[in-house]
C-alpha cells in the first residue's frame, strides 16, 4: 500500500465513524424508549453532550 491509499482509507474510516455516531445520537433522540438498552450507545450520546 502506498501512502495515498493509507491516507484515503483513514479519512474514510473517520467519516464512517462520525456518521455512525451521528446516527446513534439521532436514533436515541427519536426513540427515547431505546435509552438504557445498550449502555455503550448511552455513553456515546452522553459524552457528545459534553463535547457540543
Amino acid at each position: 500500500m502506498d501512502e495515498d491509499t493509507i491516507i484515503t482509507a483513514m479519512e474514510r474510516r473517520r467519516e464512517l465513524r462520525d456518521r455512525n455516531v451521528h446516527d446513534v445520537v439521532e436514533l436515541l433522540k427519536r426513540r427515547e424508549e431505546l435509552k438504557g438498552v445498550y449502555p455503550m450507545a448511552d455513553l456515546v450520546v452522553d459524552n457528545l453532550g459534553w463535547v457540543v
